[in-house]
């Protein structure tokens, strides 16, 4: 009976490896999982984004004529689409998660232009408008076509700037549609400089993150171990950048019988060590 149950299982993984391999030859356009997704440059009419020296994040998606400038970043599931005109972004803006920045050109011939030292906030819509530099605009807000946010202005969350209109420099704007609330006080100057700063540090360390391969995140997972349980009066590893090449180190754990970073053999030779 036990051989029975066991040539049986023998076909079953023979006949389900063959299903495997035909459905793969069916499929029209095949997907390999990643460690960390692609982010999307997409081309569209000849024109592809342009983002030297910045953080775009992995699962961001650029489209077509989009220029981000130095410093900037552009967080986890946004969307920045350059199709029907162009979309511009200064340096050290920085566009948080699940952002959609696009253009128009049906109702009216829209780019969108967003200045240097801004912030905007997770979840909100830039779309077919221009905002000036120092700007803040809080979480899911909107700013609709040919709506204009001078310098200095800031939109609070979850207000929404109508069509064509125009939030004047350096006051402070809430509600829907958006509402001038009284001018920006100095400190919310200095949460957007605080928040800036923040961001340019953070997108450096998540641009570091996210560059690694398979073997690298491995191996920063061995070290964190490591480093738990390893009892700092033990033996100490090298864990910056490259371990130190020894021909006679053994799993990268140091050389046997090497006492107090030598490699004598004998105390009796201690001092008649060749050059």
């Amino acid at each position: 009976m036990a051989k029975l149950v066991e040539a049986a299982s023998g076909w079953a993984r023979t006949i389900g490896s063959a299903l495997d391999k035909a459905g793969a030859a069916m499929e029209v356009t095949r997907y390999t999982e990643r460690l960390v997704p692609s982010t999307r440059f997409v081309a569209h009419n000849g024109k592809s984004p342009s983002a030297p020296l910045t953080f775009i994040s992995p699962s961001s998606t650029l489209v077509g004529d989009v220029t981000v400038g130095k410093g900037s970043s552009v967080w986890y599931g946004s969307v920045v689409r350059g199709d029907v005109n162009p979309v511009k972004i200064g340096s050290n803006t920085h566009i948080l998660e699940n952002c959609v920045v696009h253009v128009a050109k049906i109702q009216g011939d829209f780019p969108t232009n967003i200045g240097s030292n801004t912030i905007i906030g997770t979840g909100s819509i830039i779309h077919a408008a221009t905002l000036g530099s120092n700007v803040m605009i809080g979480d899911r807000c909107q700013v609709l076509d040919g709506a204009v946010v001078e310098d200095g202005a800031v939109l609070l969350s979850g207000a929404i700037a109508s069509p064509g209109a125009v939030l004047k420099e350096n006051k402070v704007y809430s509600g829907v549609p958006a509402k001038e609330v009284g001018p920006v006080s100095e400190e919310l100057t200095q949460k957007l400089t605080q928040n800036c700063n923040h961001y340019s540090g953070m997108a450096g360390i998540h641009s570091a993150e996210c560059g690694k391969d398979a073997p690298t995140v491995a191996r920063d997972e061995l070290v964190r171990v490591d480093k738990l349980h390893r009892d700092p009066k033990y033996f100490q590893p090298d864990y910056s950048g490259e371990p130190i090449k020894d021909a006679d180190d053994i799993l990268g754990m140091g050389t046997p019988g090497r006492i107090f970073n030598n490699s004598l053999k004998s105390p009796e030779l201690r001092g008649k060590e060749k050059e």
